[in-house]
């Protein structure tokens, strides 16, 4: 059966389409294991869930592992997620971001004190209106005295600033003292051992209070392990 020209004309051209996209596939192909074998094999690396605060003790929900190619990872980025569960964060990590190893103190320092960087103090308050601001607000200490009991220099009648810039390490739950709505409920700060003293004593003459203070205020950044 004889075929007219234009059917004849139609495959040839459909063979040079599904050629010349052979040729373009194949060469993509070719391409991608090129770069495969430039880039290294691929590897699990560990990044947030969600954004990690400081003080916070790492959970198994709050990481999870991405693929990457091996020279895409940083030499310090974790890339086993057990090695991460259970440290506590000493530098706040965004969420998606990698997990480096000094975003979280070593493996024998639990709770608190795998926070507390040299020369600072990790200081309890119990404001007296029970505001208790989230972990990793940056906050002012502000102390009020009875006039009879302590002598303020200077404007007498404000508050008088014991700590600034202070970071909120932890919150608690609820007052420690059940029996009151605001007794013993406060804050953790990470402040300066100077601070910590002052604090003390103005926690034991007077009364404290909370104000939250701008990120550019904080005292320092978290210090790395």
């Amino acid at each position: 059966m004889r075929r007219s020209p234009r059917v004849i004309l139609t495959w040839v051209a459909a063979l040079v389409v599904a050629l010349t996209t052979a040729r373009v596939v194949g060469g993509d192909l070719a391409t991608l294991h090129r770069r495969a074998g430039a880039l290294g094999p691929q590897r699990s690396v560990v990044v947030a869930a969600h954004d990690l605060e400081l003080g916070q003790t790492v959970g198994a929900h709050d990481v999870r592992t991405e693929p990457l190619y091996a020279s895409e990872i940083p030499r310090d980025a974790i890339t086993d997620a057990r090695a991460v569960v259970g440290r506590v964060v000493v530098v706040p990590v965004l969420r998606d971001a990698m997990v480096f190893t000094h975003h979280v103190a070593p493996a024998d320092r639990s709770g608190l004190d795998g926070v507390v960087p040299v020369g600072d103090r990790a200081v309890h308050v119990a404001p007296k209106d029970g505001f208790r601001p989230p972990r990793g607000s940056i906050v002012d200490v502000l102390a009020t005295f009875d006039p009879t009991a302590v002598t303020v220099v200077g404007n007498t009648d404000a508050a008088v600033v014991v700590a600034s810039g202070a970071r909120v390490l932890a919150t608690d739950a609820q007052p420690i003292d059940a029996g009151s709505a605001s007794a013993g409920a406060g804050v953790t700060l990470l402040v300066t051992d100077t601070e910590a003293r002052v604090i003390a004593f103005a926690a034991a003459n007077g009364d404290l209070s909370l104000a939250i203070a701008p990120p550019e205020s904080a005292r320092s950044s978290p210090a790395a392990p």
